[in-house]
């Protein structure tokens, strides 16, 4: 498939599965334990699936205002494209459901990512924890293999249980469906923390690209999500992209990328009209505050622009900026992601928006194909 002669890679979709589905794939003892989280359980309004949302905050307060309002601010009350048709609320039940809706935007490949059972990081549980991590492995197992060139994912990680993350890497990292490593770390572990060295060693090994990819309404809490005031709208634009500045910088600023000469590092779904000025500071702080850093090979610039970090598009960040940004840093970093299907999807104009772009065309290559083809090596697309 080609949408007006273009390839169409989206970088940053997401998929439940919500725990119907996952606890399918669950022992009898581990669906036993699932019992104590049934205070917290939440159907989804549309697609009718449950989650648990432990930990959930609310969001009462109105800017200009002292006291909360009786209501909570929402998140996301419909979608933002033009209502020709809702995603379909089968997606996770059914991968034909997803393809469905890819061949209507003229996507060729998905690139998956977790949401809708968040919680499991409030709990102390850290074994519960694994388990719906192995759960949701096997069910991606199943659901990208009815289509395996066009779907693919993260193994999830946990900074919780290092060997058991390690384990889950080695057991499905040569999996079709195995583009990435996503790391899941509690508030106050930061993503450049020693533990996490042998992590990043096995998604070398194992030739898998780092998503670095927050949430930012519900746990686990993005910095930058911890101290707004009560206000959804603060909370939504700028919780994103703090934790997609400061993960990133935490490891280019580790040396990671020395370390390990062949790692992919990538960040998703938070923004990118910052990458310019944030890589400007980082060069000039590299130099004036380098007791704070490990010696590093190369200004952290170079290492955004080196070929080996990637970063995802927000559509609404528009023609201009995105143009801006490739005249920055080069067109060998963005990459077209529409966030399907979440509320902030233009679905079903994601696509054709940055089609209309005025841009030319191998840059439009480059970001619709070429960089996320690179960013996914594993995905064996060409």
């Amino acid at each position: 498939m080609a949408r007006d002669g273009f390839k169409i890679f989206d970088t940053d979709s997401h998929c439940g599965p919500y725990v119907d589905i996952i606890e399918r794939y669950l022992s009898a003892e581990e669906k036993e334990r699932l019992k104590e989280w049934e205070p917290y359980r939440s159907a989804h309004k549309r697609t009718g699936h449950v989650t648990y949302t432990r930990g959930a905050r609310k969001y009462p307060r109105r800017l200009g205002l002292a006291e909360p309002q009786e209501q909570s601010g929402t998140y996301m009350a419909g979608f933002t494209g033009a209502h020709k048709r809702d995603p379909s609320p089968k997606v996770d039940d059914d991968p034909s459901e997803r393809i469905a809706d890819m061949d209507l935007e003229g996507v060729d490949a998905n690139l998956m990512l977790p949401s809708g059972w968040f919680g499991t990081w409030t709990l102390g549980d850290v074994a519960m924890e694994m388990a719906m991590y192995r759960a949701y492995h096997q069910w991606h197992e199943d659901y990208c293999g009815a289509y395996p060139d066009r779907l693919g994912g993260v193994i999830l990680a946990s900074a919780r249980d290092i060997e058991g993350s390690l384990k889950e890497i080695r057991r499905w990292g040569k999996s079709r469906w195995a583009w990435g490593v996503l790391v899941y770390a509690p508030v106050g572990v930061p993503l450049d923390h020693p533990d996490l060295e042998p992590i990043w060693a096995e998604a070398q090994e194992q030739d898998l690209s780092v998503t670095l990819h927050t949430f930012t309404v519900m746990p686990p809490y993005a910095p930058g999500g911890e101290d707004t005031w009560g206000n959804l709208w603060l909370q939504r634009s700028a919780a994103h992209p703090w934790c997609g500045m400061r993960n990133m910088a935490a490891l280019l600023g580790s040396g990671v990328m020395d370390r390990f000469p062949k790692l992919r590092i990538g960040t998703l779904e938070a923004g990118h009209g910052w990458l310019p000025f944030w890589i400007e500071r980082l060069d000039e702080h590299a130099e004036t505050i380098k007791s704070a850093l490990p010696d590093l090979k190369h200004k952290p610039s170079e290492y955004v622009k080196s070929g080996r970090y990637f970063q995802s598009i927000e559509i609404p960040e528009g023609e201009k900026m995105t143009s801006f940004v490739m005249d920055y840093v080069g067109d060998d970093v963005l990459m077209y992601a529409s966030d399907y299907p979440h509320g902030e999807s233009h679905f079903p104009e994601s696509v054709d928006l940055v089609l209309g772009w005025s841009m030319p065309e191998e840059r439009k290559r480059k970001l619709f194909w070429e960089n996320p083809v690179k960013f996914y090596a594993r995905c064996g697309l060409s």
